[in-house]
């Protein structure tokens, strides 16, 4: 009888390990889950190369230029139309990214921060990508910010 009511007891405790594990794993969930997307007035939206408030992302590009303190989100749309958020900071010396995909549910679904030199303008066949150069961890990441092309 002893060993019965021993052998109920750790298949209890079995069961309570891993319910209490469960759990956690949920939080774990919920708090990578994406916030709803909000477009601001001021923000860079680049809908498949329709580009609204391009001048204040110009204005951005000079003040990193200038060494000026600025701030700007540029917004990127995916094929099947999830925002890709784009946060940089200037803050006089060099540029904190913050890449934000957790809504592209087809791609990593991930926030990548790098802090980075400057912006790099490449003009090629009708086109300007502007990319951030000399970042902290590259690591073979894609660090362009916007493709503007000329119409």
């Amino acid at each position: 009888m002893q060993r019965w009511l021993r052998l109920m007891m750790f298949f209890s405790l079995m069961l309570a390990g891993c319910e209490a594990e469960e759990q956690t794993h949920v939080e774990e969930v919920k708090e990578i889950e994406p916030t709803n997307y909000i477009q601001d007035p001021g923000d860079v939206v680049d809908m498949h190369g329709d580009i609204t408030n391009l001048e204040k992302f110009y204005s951005f590009v000079d003040h990193v230029e200038q060494r000026k303190k600025d701030e700007i989100r540029v917004v990127s749309y995916t094929t099947e139309g999830a925002p890709m958020l784009h946060e940089l900071i200037f803050d006089g010396e060099k540029i904190h990214s913050t890449y934000d995909s957790t809504r592209d549910g087809f791609g990593s679904g991930s926030i990548e921060e790098t802090s980075c030199a400057g912006i790099a303008e490449v003009n090629t066949d009708g086109r300007t990508d502007y990319i951030l150069e000399d970042c902290s961890n590259p690591e073979g990441k894609d660090l362009t910010i916007l493709v503007v092309v000329e119409k």
